[in-house]
């Protein structure tokens, strides 16, 4: 059986996987000359007008705001860093590109708006602590799931019967297991990868991997990010590529809520004691779960993607039945 690197090089030869502007990997490839500053780099983004727009927008945005606004894509790089320029101008790229695609059963709306609340989320959980970079963390948890994308992108009509065929819903933990198992148990995760190997000789999260080492992007986050859905995988080891991956899953399990209809206090308690265990004190998780959200809508509607309402901490948990 091939390696999964040789089969993700026959893929690549199609030129169909989801690739970054040429505008965003000539950013990448300055990124690893010691000699390019900041100033090189924002020569390069004003070329393309979509990209810097993005990268204004968030640099100007109210949860980064230090009182000061920037207009010019020069101070964004010296406001927002060099290394987070590069990967901020690989997730925009992506997202800007794979909106919309051919695979019929394939929800891409639901998709980006699941990537960009677990990526909201990584992000103020790394900030609570100092062992992880934010920003690193917002691209890693927002591509996390590229395998997926990829598949769709490669075998529209092959993956969209996978996904029909089990009523699989891509991004989504459940796939017709009872709510209240939804964030505990990834049965339906196991068999829709085995599907996905057992036709396309990958599967997504291996797709994943290898997407973002092929981006450059640093081994242990490839690793975390492909398989933070498998915290027992032999390769995420027992350091930081482990730690990564438990807030990658943490962080999908908070966007896996936050996209049901009607989330309940018994899923959200179960968060929250993952939370705990990852350090978050107690007493602080319901005001990080609204924090959240509301970025999630003010992210959603500066980059245009469809946000569904959810429940503020406190409202979900009032439905818990009083202890007699």
């Amino acid at each position: 059986m091939p390696t999964r690197r040789e089969v993700f090089n026959k893929l690549n030869e199609t030129n169909k996987l989801p690739t970054p502007s040429s505008t965003t990997m000539e950013v990448i490839r300055l990124c690893h000359s010691e000699a390019t500053s900041l100033n090189d780099i924002a020569r390069v983004i004003q070329t393309d007008p979509a990209l810097s727009a993005e990268l204004l927008k968030y640099a100007n945005a109210a949860f980064l705001s230090t009182g000061i606004q920037v207009a010019t894509v020069q101070k964004a790089t010296v406001k927002l860093g060099m290394r987070t320029v590069v990967n901020l101008a690989l997730g925009f790229s992506l997202l800007a590109n794979n909106k919309q695609g051919k695979c019929r059963t394939f929800d891409y709306e639901k998709f980006w708006s699941t990537a960009l609340l677990q990526a909201i989320a990584a992000k103020t959980l790394a900030g609570l602590g100092t062992e992880f970079d934010p920003e690193e963390l917002f691209i890693c948890a927002l591509l996390s799931h590229t395998g997926q994308l990829a598949l769709a992108s490669l075998f529209p009509e092959e993956y969209a019967n996978i996904l029909s065929e089990f009523g699989f819903d891509a991004c989504e933990v459940s796939g017709g297991i009872r709510a209240d198992d939804i964030l505990t148990d990834n049965r339906s995760d196991l068999l829709r990868k085995a599907l996905e190997k057992d036709r396309f000789e990958i599967n997504s999260s291996e797709l994943t991997v290898e997407l973002f080492l092929n981006w450059g992007l640093p081994a242990h986050y490839a690793l975390a990010a492909g398989f933070h859905d498998e915290l027992d995988y032999a390769e995420l080891g027992a350091g930081s590529t482990q730690k990564i991956a438990e807030l990658l899953n943490l962080s999908h399990q908070l966007a896996g809520i936050c996209h049901q209809v009607h989330p309940t206090h018994i899923q959200l308690s179960a968060v929250e004691k993952v939370a705990l265990k990852l350090g978050i004190a107690e007493g602080q998780f319901g005001s990080i779960f609204d924090a959240i959200i509301s970025q999630w809508y003010e992210w959603g509607e500066i980059f245009k993607i469809k946000t569904p309402q959810c429940l503020l901490y406190n409202a979900i948990m009032a439905e818990k039945p009083e202890e007699t």
